[in-house]
């Protein structure tokens, strides 16, 4: 029985100090030591903005006029390289036709050789002194380069974060845009403090010479090139003022399968960078290891309380049990929407179930090496426009 107590606790802090104690830590010190960046209204270091495409003919003539036209609005030098990872469609040729304006170069790779490494071609042909990241598929509200830019006069600023803004959506999907909703805070606290862990890989920027190539295969590319500059010494702040929009998949399967990708990907990034673990060498270490590693070990942790609580006698653990069940309960609920649709906490409980459930597969799939094929082109629907 003492070997049940003790897993039962061990299990509890884990899942309380990733949901609750780190985020509570965060609030406290940003409260006591805020570090906002210095920034300066009008500051306009040169940009390449970096798009990596691939099929993407529906969106990628509207993008880019977007992005041109974002550059003009800022009255900043710059060009938008387009690398077209192995598109098979109109993607390359609608590219071309828009790059005889002057201000879009295209990069054709023929082989697919996925995101990070497409970022990595376009980066290496950048002149520019801010390198920015955008998708294909977001929209960006008119002035969000612009403030984006600011953030860089000042000199201990590597690297900024915009804000992404999620379309709402009903039952499940809305308890994901809830969980979105938590992790941009979790973001904003982090800037406040130091830095962020990783950045919103559609609406983001860097010093040129801070970035480091991205190993081909990695599926985090907007967690492992942050982490190089904040290792470097640099901060990674958080701009909630420059927005970008977007909305949810259609289907929820399909966020599901992202998530398992993106929580897989931690898995990678710690095999492919391995100084994250050693305190002395990753600035970030605490918050690495709070805001992404204990995330990954908490489902195992809900099932080791599921199985304790069942397990031991007395009131305290037959009621821990049945509240567990319970909220599983209702988080099933919310995934098939029986109340999902009506019940906000039915959405939350749902997103809670779903995203530890992803957390658990990622292991799986990241160890059995299929991690880069758990996801794939979805259907989102029509842009999001503003």
């Amino acid at each position: 029985m003492n070997t049940l107590v003790l897993l039962f606790w061990i299990c509890f802090g884990c899942v309380a100090y990733t949901y609750a104690g780190y985020p509570l830590i965060l609030a406290g010190v940003a409260w006591m030591r805020r570090r906002p960046p210095r920034r300066a209204e009008g500051h306009k270091p040169s940009v390449s903005f970096i798009l990596a495409a691939h099929n993407e003919e529906a969106t990628i003539g509207r993008r880019l006029t977007e992005l041109t036209g974002l550059l003009a609005a800022a009255g900043v030098k710059g060009e938008v390289i387009v690398v077209t990872d192995g598109s098979t469609d109109g993607t390359a040729a609608l590219a071309r036709t828009a790059a005889k304006e002057g201000s879009v170069r295209v990069l054709e790779l023929t082989g697919r050789v996925g995101k990070a490494a497409a970022l990595t071609e376009g980066c290496a042909a950048a002149v520019n002194e801010v390198l920015v990241f955008a998708d294909a598929r977001q929209t960006w509200a008119p002035t969000a380069l612009a403030l984006l830019l600011e953030n860089f006069a000042d000199p201990e600023v590597g690297a900024v974060s915009g804000d992404l803004v999620v379309e709402s959506a009903p039952g499940v999907m809305a308890g994901v845009g809830l969980y979105w909703r938590y992790e941009k805070w979790l973001r904003k606290k982090e800037s406040q403090i130091h830095s962020l862990v990783g950045v919103t890989g559609a609406i983001s920027a860097v010093r040129r010479e801070l970035f480091r190539p991205i190993p081909r295969g990695t599926l985090l590319d907007d967690v492992y090139w942050p982490l190089q500059v904040a290792m470097q010494g640099f901060r990674v702040v958080h701009d909630k003022r420059a927005v970008a929009y977007d909305r949810l998949p259609e289907r929820a399967r399909d966020e599901f399968r992202r998530k398992v990708r993106t929580l897989s990907g931690n898995f990678q990034l710690v095999a492919r960078l391995p100084a994250l673990l050693l305190p002395w060498r990753n600035p970030l270490w605490l918050q690495f290891v709070s805001h992404k590693l204990l995330r990954l070990l908490a489902p195992w942790a809900l099932l080791g309380m599921l199985a304790a609580s069942a397990l031991l006698p007395g009131p305290f653990f037959a009621w821990t049990f049945w509240g567990q069940f319970a909220t599983y309960l209702l988080g099933v609920t919310g995934i098939w929407r029986v109340m999902g649709t009506q019940l906000r906490p039915s959405a939350a409980a749902a997103s809670f179930l779903v995203l530890n459930a992803a957390a658990w597969l990622a292991f799986w799939v990241w160890i059995s090496g299929r991690a880069d094929r758990s996801w794939g082109k979805v259907s989102y629907g029509a842009s999001v426009l503003r």
